[in-house]
């Protein structure tokens, strides 16, 4: 994807737009404003969107605003997190823009670091960082594997890979602004609540979007029981609908779309093996019917690996037990 950006928009002079969606995290919001106010790179807008807080969230982030210069505070009727982000980016006047979930935080260089590789290419749609995971007091590696420059249907692999890949999340990403800002726009879809951001990402991709990933890992992803992929529920469910969307998006690239419906299958297993610990008989039995319709493809599918191939069946048989296994082969032996 040509661009006519200048060499010094695309150095240290650019200005990054940052948007954060902010919703009761009261208790996490200030170390996160702060740790994007304290990094190396200076040049950025921070755009607090209050999606119809009801704690103390609105007046920390107007404290912030009356304080430093670069922090500007929209508040909304509370519409979710699609909508809060889609507000932020009609706001943004940046030449990049980035994303920051409010009860997570940044390492110091996180901005510069994400910035540096477009100061090269000229052509770079979207660059990736790594991340750590903290979750029950202990610290593990989200992904820190970086593959460097992708083309866009690698990117789209990469993304599609849930065990591996550096994921459809927004938060270890920084976007040419060009890219929501030309037609079609791309938005996130406000009738989703999971895998709605990965949807987005597909949709830049498969529109010739180029990313590289540095895989150093900058963001600290914050794990909460409370939010919205812990809970078994009709929004954790619209997964499938995202799913099924990137599948349709692909359906004329026949081996990525084969990796979409891999992607999805491996999602639903892992929900299945969720759903029958939780002894819910109604959701293991629709997510069953889901992974039966598309397995018999992927195992025929000379272009998934063989491991893969192998892993499936086992996985639809025993999901309980093979999740504990092969995530603790995953982690290295941490379940």
């Amino acid at each position: 994807m040509k661009t006519d950006r200048t060499a010094e928009q695309r150095t240290g002079d650019a200005k990054i737009s940052i948007v954060v969606p902010v919703y009761n995290t009261q208790d996490w919001l200030c170390r996160c404003i702060d740790s994007i106010l304290s990094g190396t790179y200076q040049n950025f807008e921070l755009l607090l969107i209050d999606d119809g807080s009801t704690d103390d969230s609105p007046a920390i982030a107007d404290a912030y605003a009356e304080k430093d210069a670069r922090v500007r505070v929209l508040h909304l009727p509370n519409g979710g997190v699609s909508a809060a982000r889609n507000r932020g980016i009609e706001a943004a006047t940046g030449d990049y823009i980035g994303f920051v979930d409010s009860d997570d935080w940044t390492e110091p260089t996180y901005l510069e670091y994400l910035l540096a590789p477009f100061r090269n290419d000229p052509d770079l749609s979207i660059s990736i960082c790594g991340w750590y995971i903290h979750r029950n007091n202990q610290v593990y590696p989200g992904t820190d594997r970086g593959v460097g420059k992708l083309a866009p249907e690698d990117a789209i692999r990469e993304a599609l890979d849930i065990s591996h890949g550096f994921h459809g999340y927004l938060w270890n990403k920084l976007f040419r602004a060009d890219l929501f800002r030309a037609g079609p726009k791309l938005r996130l879809d406000p009738d989703l609540h999971i895998c709605e951001d990965l949807l987005l990402c597909v949709k830049a991709f498969a529109s010739g979007a180029t990313a590289y990933d540095g895989g150093e890992p900058l963001y600290h992803y914050n794990w909460r029981p409370s939010s919205a992929l812990r809970t078994m529920d009709d929004r954790r469910m619209s997964e499938y609908v995202a799913r099924e969307r990137i599948a349709s998006l692909l359906s004329d690239r026949p081996s990525l779309y084969r990796a979409a419906e891999l992607a999805h299958v491996k999602a639903a297993l892992n929900l299945l093996a969720e759903a029958k610990q939780r002894k819910d008989r109604d959701t293991a039995r629709a997510l069953k019917s889901r992974i039966d319709a598309r397995l018999g493809l992927l195992l025929r599918a000379k272009d998934i690996a063989r491991f893969e191939r192998i892993k499936l069946p086992v996985r639809r048989a025993f999901p309980v037990w093979s999740l504990r296994v092969f995530r603790g082969m995953r982690d290295g032996g941490k379940v």
